[in-house]
């Protein structure tokens, strides 16, 4: 069965609005959300999708189609890969400067202050990282 253009520009369409829909739906999952290399290639495979429905029939829809998928591709790039990264950080301290005083909560949820250990023992400051 050999799709029309229009056929190709829905499906296309169909394509950028479930990659979307799935990525806003599996939001909540880490593999999802910490990669969302997956819904990307989806505008991809829409905006591929949308170029052969040109190629087959040069009309304003498939000029449409076309230009939304590759307004979503862009989109999802630049927001995924650009907007939504976290900033480095210039280092506050530099090498062999004594750091700062502070107070944190350990493992077992006592607040530990840095400066109780200070000339006593060697301090390893170890960061988990929390569910979102």
């Amino acid at each position: 069965m050999k799709l029309t253009a229009g056929g190709l520009v829905a499906l296309s369409l169909g394509l950028a609005a479930g990659g979307i829909g799935a990525y806003v739906l599996l939001f909540r999952v880490a593999a999802v959300r910490n990669h969302p290399e997956g819904y990307v290639v989806a505008m991809g495979l829409a905006t591929a999708v949308a170029a052969v429905a040109l190629a087959r029939a040069r009309r304003w829809f498939t000029w449409l189609g076309l230009g939304v998928t590759v307004i979503l591709l862009v989109g999802s790039v630049f927001f995924n890969f650009v907007a939504a990264r976290v900033p480095t950080t210039p280092t506050a301290l530099k090498v062999g400067e004594p750091a700062p005083d502070f107070t944190l909560s350990d493992a077992a949820g006592r607040s530990v202050t840095l400066s109780d250990f200070r000339g006593k023992k060697p301090v390893v400051l170890v960061f988990y990282r929390g569910a979102w």
